[in-house]
């Protein structure tokens, strides 16, 4: 996740362009932060008719009480629903205060 959390404006592109194909597409491996109770997990964005998925693997919990709120939702419930890409990705990078 670190990888997304600092990804450049480039990286942040070509991934809304990929997610054109309508298909989910999965990252392996991606660094979660050290509050969490996974040190890696695969996650996964999909772009739907009217709105964005936000996939990460279930089971992982975090132990920073300040942590976003809105972080702990997505760890619980596996995913969430953006309306915008770029509501993805003030989602993310809002995630530098784990690191």
């Amino acid at each position: 996740m670190r990888e997304f959390v600092y990804g450049s404006e480039a990286k942040y592109n070509l991934l809304k362009e990929t997610l054109n194909d309508h298909l989910c597409h999965v990252y392996m491996n991606c660094t979660l932060p050290s509050c969490c109770s996974k040190q890696t997990a695969r996650i996964g964005f999909e772009k739907g008719e009217i709105s964005y998925i936000l996939y990460i693997d279930k089971g992982i919990s975090c132990s920073k009480i300040t942590a976003p709120a809105l972080f702990k939702e997505w760890l619980f419930k596996g995913t969430l629903l953006f309306m915008d890409f770029s509501d993805i990705k003030a989602f993310l990078r809002s995630l530098k205060c784990l690191y």
